[in-house]
């Protein structure tokens, strides 16, 4: 003991001259991530900024209140770099704020469902964490006051001048999406949290489209002869992998087989990569261009409410607060909204039962978990069909076979009554050879994988004897976007205004351009992405927001 005491004053000794490498390690590893995500100008000011802070840290370790600052710095600094290194090595993409949201809103099973995906990284983080508290106190034992000093003069002045600069350019900017103090800590090792004030601030606009008042005075309803409508919002479905659309494996056997008696759109276009941006747009008027709090606050839930149908949002997906993310803003709309905890979206289906009890037409919205990361997790052990050598294309395909049993489980319930069924995921994903998992959302640089979407309308027997549907398919491209109108078209509402975006309408006209915007809020004209995530890189054209955008 007495050897090893002596020792380990010289073993310290003999580590702290090495506080210049502990320094620049601590340092690389946090722009690791950055360097592949950020434009080379902002790993440049993060790490400046990185190198000041843990001087500035240095200067005040002596003290403890010093040493309590730099535990603090320290975990601020690995959090940072813990949620951006993950989401890059999971995802290839920057963090943004839809992952932020997504963050904020997700629930405990949904983290230990995805836990899996982090194993690996945590040695990394520990890892960074353990060198820049070194790295602190090797520079407070091995650099001159003088030093300290000025690395804090200079923290003092790097603050200032992008505070300023920031305050300028958010004064000529046009769009005001990112607030200012956003925008500084952009510049900063902080960078994440800069996501993070953003996701705040939406969901606190997104409190504007539960509380609009909305009024429809021109609102009429016709016979539709339908008395339920049930609408599956489904979650990371591929169309490629769905035998309906002409996939090799027999992943979609339910829905192949009530072709007859459906409207299938061949060529389905989801309006983001994401579920908090995609569904949004899809149950409202928003679309790309126009993502305001007023086009979100008029949607299909509040013309249903206006219009007397009994309306019911049942959920496999969190919701940790009421209108804490737009989709939960307007399901929270639905006279009855309700979350259920689980990985297996069968266990929705009790709800349902007791939902299409309730007497009178009714609009019915289960949001599914579908075919969501980690697949894997999405269906129980009776559904594991497919088993070939690769275990994570098992695991999609499989999610993907399960959701169709699930939709032949609604679709037995509703064929003895007047009923129809509306069918569609909120987005796609991109298959990435070189990922793990394969498949991924679409975020940095989407292809047109991340759109591509499956939808059709059942009617069941009843619903098809009252009245003529159109069936078939929809042959052109078509964007999701419009299914609001779509919506109250199969719903028989009208309001005042013309719905020539809905297929069901007689005006239709096919669209001829399909805005789409990625998880960065770039909005791209979907012709110009390329086909497939292995495609050969494209210098995609894209454009920002609208000044009114959310």
């Amino acid at each position: 003991m007495s050897f090893i005491s002596a020792s380990l004053p010289i073993l310290k000794k003999n580590l702290s001259q090495y506080f210049i490498l502990a320094f620049l390690f601590s340092m690389l590893i946090q722009i690791w991530p950055a360097a592949f995500t950020l434009p080379f100008r902002f790993v440049i000011r993060i790490a400046i900024c990185n190198a000041l802070l843990l001087l500035s840290a240095a200067a005040v370790y002596r003290y403890f209140v010093g040493k309590l600052f730099s535990l603090l710095l320290t975990i601020a600094l690995t959090l940072n770099f813990a949620i951006s290194f993950c989401t890059w090595r999971i995802y290839q993409s920057e963090f943004s704020s839809v992952f932020a949201m997504s963050i904020l809103t997700t629930h405990f099973s949904e983290v230990t469902s995805m836990s899996g995906l982090f194993t690996y990284d945590i040695p990394i983080i520990a890892l960074y964490f353990i060198v820049t508290l070194m790295a602190i106190r090797y520079l407070a034992e091995n650099t001159s006051t003088t030093t300290q000093r000025v690395g804090m003069s200079l923290l003092a002045v790097f603050f200032v001048w992008y505070t300023s600069a920031s305050w300028l350019k958010q004064r000529k900017d046009l769009e005001v999406y990112y607030p200012l103090s956003s925008r500084v800590l952009a510049n900063t090792p902080f960078y994440v949290a800069s996501e993070f004030i953003i996701a705040v601030r939406d969901s606190k606009l997104a409190e504007q489209i539960y509380k609009a008042d909305l009024h429809y005075p021109a609102l009429t309803v016709s016979d539709t002869g339908i008395e339920n409508y049930v609408v599956i919002v489904g979650e990371s479905a591929r169309r490629s992998n769905m035998q309906l659309y002409g996939f090799g494996l027999d992943t979609t056997p339910v829905a192949s087989t009530f072709r007859q008696n459906a409207l299938v759109f061949e060529h389905a276009i989801a309006p983001a990569s994401a579920t908090v941006l995609a569904v949004p747009m899809i149950l409202s008027k928003a679309d790309p261009d126009n993502f305001t709090a007023n086009e979100l606050a008029d949607n299909i839930l509040r013309v249903a409410n206006e219009a007397g149908f009994y309306t019911e949002w049942i959920s496999a997906q969190g919701n940790s607060g009421k209108s804490n993310n737009y989709v939960v803003a307007i399901a929270s709309l639905s006279q009855k909204a309700q979350w259920i905890n689980t990985n297996y979206d069968e266990e929705l289906l009790p709800a349902l039962d007791k939902a299409l009890t309730v007497a009178g037409r009714k609009l019915i919205v289960l949001h599914i978990n579908g075919s969501h990361e980690m697949a894997c997790i999405r269906y129980p052990a009776s559904a594991d069909y497919f088993h070939t050598q690769d275990k994570y294309e098992d695991c999609y395909n499989n999610a993907i076979r399960y959701t169709d049993h699930v939709i032949g489980e609604v679709v037995k319930r509703l064929n003895n009554s007047a009923s129809t069924l509306l069918y569609f995921s909120d987005h796609g994903l991109e298959k990435n050879p070189s990922l793990e998992s394969h498949y991924m959302h679409g975020s940095r640089n989407p292809s047109k994988e991340a759109y591509d979407v499956p939808q059709f309308i059942w009617y069941s027997p009843s619903a098809l004897a009252s009245k003529p549907r159109r069936l078939g398919t929809v042959e052109e491209r078509y964007s999701t976007a419009h299914n609001y109108e779509l919506m109250i078209s199969l719903m028989g509402i009208t309001t005042g205004v013309s719905h020539c975006e809905s297929p069901l309408e007689a005006c239709y006209k096919p669209e001829t351009s399909f805005p789409v915007m990625d998880g960065g809020r770039h909005i791209f004209d979907y012709d110009d992405l390329r086909d497939t995530f292995s495609s050969p890189e494209k210098n995609t054209r894209f454009r920002k927001v609208g000044k009114n955008s959310l």
